[in-house]
Parts: structure tokens; C-alpha cells; sequence
């Protein structure tokens, strides 16, 4: 089954504010000179003439655009706000730059309030939830007097609630599996196929030969996050991303969940092959980490391929990344399968400009995003360079155009699944099962006793949400 998703990434934020500066320096140059063309010669967003900005008399708007400071706060988005700017002389931006950890807080207090916010970004889960507290409008009818047609200019975008669309993408993951080439040398062990997945069985075995902690340096076979796709990730591949049952309540106690958990057990405490959990938080562990070269595979989105391709610098190594697709269950042996996560930008019901919000929405995917690396969803922009210059920065590792283009958004026959809950409370959906998780892997709670009281208070949560 080939499914579309609607899922957050959500992968932590500041993950994303890596770009690939190699590739931004030439995206963001080429977009800027010749005004957004296409490889086939159409034209993307960015090269669309400035519509006529606000009423007849096309008085200047200001539009206040709430980001994590990641984002607003790197040069690549300041370039990009110059050359909006220029373009749209009657637009004005006045970016609220916001902390991660404190981006939530912030946006529901400003959006409760009524305070006017233009646009903001979210995750997946973050849009939802914001879906979910009546905070957006939706965008299908002020989108048309864009240009955009939001069910076919970003492929097979589904609708979010009602028939209606409120998000408009940014860009989707897409993840692999990464393998550190010099761990693998030094434990005898054959790399992973380039095109056929590994089972996460076989990848439990192989993280197990190749882990090595009898040294002053120890190598772990696996590197994980501390993030709940890496826990129960497999089982939604399982059951394609059933978060939620038929009446909506919390669906985590699946036995596709539970499996998924009980592997990461086997992995971590029993072949001793990843870094205990209790040791990963004492020790502050973030996805860097991996790049230290203390670690054999690690599964994760296009996000790590900039440490790969630009970081050499800040993250010596004398080994070579190489990249595979990421691991499946046995039962769907053979299959291309991606977690499947979408950033977007909304719009608030509070917005008085809509239409200028969307404007603005619309430069920053086809401009902004591609120029920091990640390739947009709008179907209007060309993946083509996107994918050349990112072989190009990989060449080092010899990973080659064939694999990128393959691994990087180019396989049309990719399976997506959702990466994390979306629907119902999905911000109290994961931060509950982070925050009770780590008992089981400690030894403090069975997995049936996680799994039911993430459960109960998520349910709790979900009836909660719904009287709002």
C-alpha cells in the first residue's frame, strides 16, 4: 500500500535549521539570478510577478510571521527576506523569532489572545493541535488568488479536516539509514545494500556484530535519538501509521506498538548494542552525537546529510558516511518504506492579510527552503539540481547521484507512513509517551504497564481536547 501522510516531523525543529550550505550557496545564487526557472523551463513561484499586494490602491501591509528562531534567526533567511523584500515592495516582514522550547507557549498564548500573527510554522503535530484549538483558517479559497492550487500543487496533499486544507507544506522527510563505513571495516562486516532494505532484525544482528565495547572507545552497533519515532517507528510500519482507533482514542497499545518497543529492548539491554537510556540522558545526548564516530548505523532523515556533507570542519572524522534505505519489518522484506513527516506554514484566524500571509508563504518554499537544503514539496520547483548539487557535496563519501536521487525524494514508489500522532491532543500524545517510555527501558515498568498508562492519559487528553 502506497499511503500519503499528513504527519509532523516532526522531528526535533532544531534539527532543521542545518541547511546544506554547500547546496544553499548555489540554490540560493541561482534563485536569486535567474528568477526561479525550472529545469524544464517552467517557472516556479519565486519567478511569478508581484500581485498587487493590498486593495486597490496597493498601500503597504506588514505581516508578522512567527518562526523558531532556528530559522529567523540564520543568514539564509535573512538573504531570503531581502530578496522578498525587493520583489514585494508593498509586503513588509516583522519576523517573531521564537526559541524552540518556548515556540509552543508563545504561539498559543498569541493566537488565544487574538493578537494578530500572519503566518507561523509548525510540525506536523504542532499544526494539528493548533488545528485542533480552532487557531487557523483554511487556506483552499485565499490560496487561489495566489496561484496555488492546494490539491495538486503539492502532489497528492490530502485535505486536513472537513475537506479543507490548513497547512501549507513546507517540505516531507526522508529517511534512511546512515552507517559509519569504518566501524563496519574494522568488524569485517559487508556494508548495507545500497537499494534493499535491511529487516530490523537483520539490523539488530548487524548493530551486534559490529558494536565493540571492550575498548577505551566504545562503539555502539545502533545510535538512537531520544525521540518517540525511534521507539515506535517500526510498529507504525506495522500498521501504517494507525496512531489513533476507529473512535479516535490513543492506539499505542497496539501489539504493533508494543513489538516496536520490546526490539529497541532487545537492541539496547539485551545485545547491548546501543547506548543504555539512562546513560543517553545523563550524558546529554543529541543527534550530533553520532557524528563522533563512536557509533555503527544510525536511522534518520535528510537532515543528517549536511553534518555529512559541510560539517567536516566542526565534526572531524576519518571515516566515510554511507547511506542505505532504512530498515523494515520482515514483513514487508524488499519494500522502499519512509516515516513520513511534513513541516508547513498556517495561516491564523486572527491574520488580516491572508492573502499577503500566503504570498509570502509561497516565496519562502520555492525560495527560502530549497536555498537551506531541503527539497520543498511544491511540485512548481525542480528536483533535478536539488539533487545533482547534493551528490555533489557527498562525493567525498562516494556516495553517488543514483543513491541521492533514490533516497532523497526520488523514488515515486516510496511507502509513507505517518512518523508520529497527529490527530487527536497530538502534543500531549507524544510528550506523554516520551516522559513514561524510559521506565520500560530502565527496568521500572513492564512494557504492557507503559504502553497502558501512555494510554490512559492520552485518551484523558484526547476527551479533554474534543470539549474545547
Amino acid at each position: 500500500m502506497k499511503a500519503q501522510t499528513q504527519s509532523l516531523r516532526e522531528v526535533p525543529i532544531m534539527v532543521r535549521k542545518w541547511g546544506l550550505l554547500a547546496v544553499s550557496i548555489v540554490l540560493a545564487s541561482s534563485l536569486a539570478a535567474c528568477g526561479g526557472k525550472n529545469d524544464n523551463g517552467g517557472e516556479g513561484a519565486a519567478s511569478k510577478p508581484a500581485e498587487t499586494t493590498s486593495g486597490s490602491k496597493g498601500e503597504t501591509v506588514t505581516l508578522k510571521f512567527l518562526n523558531i528562531s532556528e530559522y529567523l534567526d540564520s543568514a539564509e533567511f535573512k538573504e531570503f527576506l531581502d530578496r522578498f523584500e525587493a520583489k514585494y515592495p508593498n509586503i513588509k516582514v516583522d519576523p517573531v523569532s521564537v526559541p524552540h522550547e518556548q515556540y509552543i507557549n508563545k504561539r498559543n498564548i498569541m493566537l488565544a489572545s487574538g493578537e494578530q500573527v500572519d503566518l507561523i510554522w509548525g510540525n506536523g503535530v504542532e499544526q494539528f493541535d493548533a488545528i485542533n484549538k480552532g487557531f487557523l483558517m483554511p487556506l483552499d479559497d485565499v490560496a487561489q488568488e495566489v496561484g496555488i492550487d492546494m490539491s495538486k500543487d503539492f502532489g497528492d496533499f490530502k485535505p486536513d479536516k472537513d475537506g479543507k486544507h490548513y497547512r501549507f507544506p513546507i517540505q516531507q522527510n526522508n529517511w534512511m539509514l546512515y552507517y559509519n563505513k569504518k566501524v563496519f571495516d574494522d568488524a569485517g562486516v559487508p556494508y548495507p545494500d545500497p537499494k534493499v532494505p535491511m529487516t530490523w532484525d537483520e539490523m539488530a544482528e548487524v548493530a551486534q556484530k559490529i558494536t565493540n565495547t571492550s575498548g577505551k572507545d566504545k562503539v555502539y552497533g545502533m545510535f538512537y535519538n531520544n525521540w518517540g519515532m525511534y521507539f515506535y517507528g517500526y510498529g507504525s510500519q506495522l500498521n501504517e501509521g494507525k496512531f489513533y482507533t476507529d473512535d479516535g482514542m490513543a492506539n499505542i497499545d497496539a501489539p504493533e506498538f508494543k513489538r516496536s518497543l520490546e526490539w529497541m529492548n532487545d537492541v539496547m539491554n539485551v545485545r547491548k548494542a546501543a547506548m543504555p537510556i539512562a546513560e543517553y540522558i545523563q550524558n546529554n545526548t543529541d543527534f550530533l552525537s553520532y557524528w563522533n564516530g563512536g557509533y555503527g548505523m544510525v536511522v534518520g532523515a535528510q537532515w543528517y546529510a549536511q553534518l555529512a556533507a559541510t560539517k567536516k570542519d566542526q565534526y572531524p572524522r576519518d571515516w566515510k558516511a554511507g547511506i542505505a534505505p532504512m530498515p523494515v519489518p520482515t514483513e514487508m522484506a524488499g519494500k522502499h518504506m519512509n516515516w513520513s513527516n511534513i513541516d508547513s506554514l498556517a495561516v491564523p484566524k486572527n491574520s488580516k492579510h491572508a492573502k499577503e500571509a500566503l504570498i509570502l508563504a509561497r516565496e519562502y518554499v520555492a525560495d527560502y527552503t530549497l536555498g537551506a537544503g531541503a527539497l520543498p514539496m511544491y511540485t512548481k520547483v525542480s528536483k533535478d539540481q536539488y539533487f545533482a548539487d547534493l551528490a555533489e557535496a557527498l562525493k567525498d563519501d562516494d556516495i553517488t547521484l543514483e543513491q541521492v536521487t533514490y533516497l532523497f525524494g526520488g523514488d515515486p514508489d516510496v511507502i509513507n507512513v505517518e512518523e508520529k500522532p497527529v490527530l487527536g491532543a497530538p502534543q500531549e500524545y507524544e510528550s506523554t509517551f516520551l516522559d513514561i517510555v524510559s521506565q520500560y527501558y530502565t527496568g521500572a515498568m513492564t512494557v504492557d504497564d507503559v504502553l497502558k498508562s501512555v494510554k490512559t492519559k492520552v485518551d484523558a487528553a484526547i476527551v479533554e481536547q474534543s470539549k474545547q
